[in-house]
């Protein structure tokens, strides 16, 4: 008989995320000086009727079921700009940055103002270089949310080394979603997943209940620990421990439109669990890890496979209009 294994090692380890804001391993190379990246809060999910403009698909021309979710994204402050370069051993590190003088209010919930914010970067820095990265500040206050402390996420910047030196001029201005992301657009969607706290092995992994009648000391565990040699519990046994809360990413994802103005798609009642969403709305195709009102940084896709149409679908129907 055949007993495969319970649990994915991809994901290793299962463990809670150490922060709300999720951790970005890698980036992508685009062309073009923009940020590769940008924050937005989860808002729910709905459905819509579309007419399929997948050139290769069999349902090509045809009215099809698109299941959407919606993030909300209000304009992020940019209030810092760091600089790295090489850090003589074949790795980079921070070599220096400028902080804005004139950050929000919301910042000293967050971290303490430097008194005397820095004049700028001098040229032995610049030339010392090799990227250049954005520190943004989300604004809840301008979003549906009922909470007033921002997050600070560090996005990198696209293009040429010179290109990106430009963005000093940004220090301290707003820059929206719609400055980085144009739709049909691939993205990743990268967010902690909904924490379910403490399970057993059975939730967690799986594995099937053992009968009454063959078990001897427990029901809802797994039948073998591990083998006789080595003597040890091997990682790969299906363990109780922490389910949900960790750090996972969504591949392409596609978004379907942006709206600066979103009236005309929120419900009278606006939506459950959220309310009533105030900035840009971003609708993207499928799901998004996370729970609502969780923070989801798009980026900019690290390997898209997806072809996607010029234009968006012509919509027939939406659930929430």
């Amino acid at each position: 008989m055949s007993a495969p294994r319970h649990g994915s090692l991809g994901v290793r380890p299962r463990k809670r995320a150490a922060s709300i804001v999720a951790r970005v391993r890698s980036w992508a190379s685009v062309d073009e000086s923009k940020p590769l990246g940008f924050p937005a809060y989860k808002v729910g999910m709905y459905h819509a009727i579309v007419v399929d403009n997948y050139p290769t698909s069999p349902t090509h021309g045809r009215e099809v079921f698109r299941a959407l979710t919606m993030l909300e994204a209000p304009p992020a402050v940019l209030v810092a700009i760091r600089y790295y370069g090489s850090d003589g051993v074949g790795g980079e590190t921070s070599i220096g940055e400028v902080w804005t003088r004139n950050l929000p209010k919301s910042a000293a919930r967050l971290l303490v103002p430097p008194k005397q914010a820095a004049k700028g970067i001098g040229a032995s820095i610049k030339e010392r270089a090799s990227r250049v990265s954005l520190l943004l500040m989300t604004q809840p206050e301008k979003s549906g949310l009922s909470k007033k402390t921002p997050e600070i996420v560090e996005v990198p910047l696209g293009g040429k080394l010179s290109e990106q030196f430009v963005f000093e001029s940004k220090l301290g201005k707003e820059i929206a979603a719609s400055e980085v992301f144009s739709p049909p657009e691939v993205i990743d969607a990268i967010a902690v997943s909904r924490g379910k706290g403490y399970e057993g092995p059975v939730a967690r992994f799986g594995i099937k209940v053992i009968q009454k009648k063959k078990a001897k000391k427990t029901k809802r565990g797994p039948g073998s620990d591990s083998p006789l040699t080595p003597s040890a519990v091997m990682s790969s046994v299906p363990r109780a421990g922490q389910m949900g809360f960790h750090n996972r990413v969504d591949l392409n994802v596609v978004i379907m439109e942006i709206k600066d103005k979103p009236e005309g798609m929120i419900p009278k009642a606006g939506f459950k669990h959220y309310g009533v969403p105030r900035s840009s709305l971003l609708v993207v195709e499928g799901s998004v890890p996370g729970a609502t009102k969780r923070l989801v940084l798009l980026r900019k896709a690290v390997r898209s496979y997806t072809t996607v149409p010029k234009e968006v679908p012509e919509v027939q129907f939406v659930s929430v209009r």
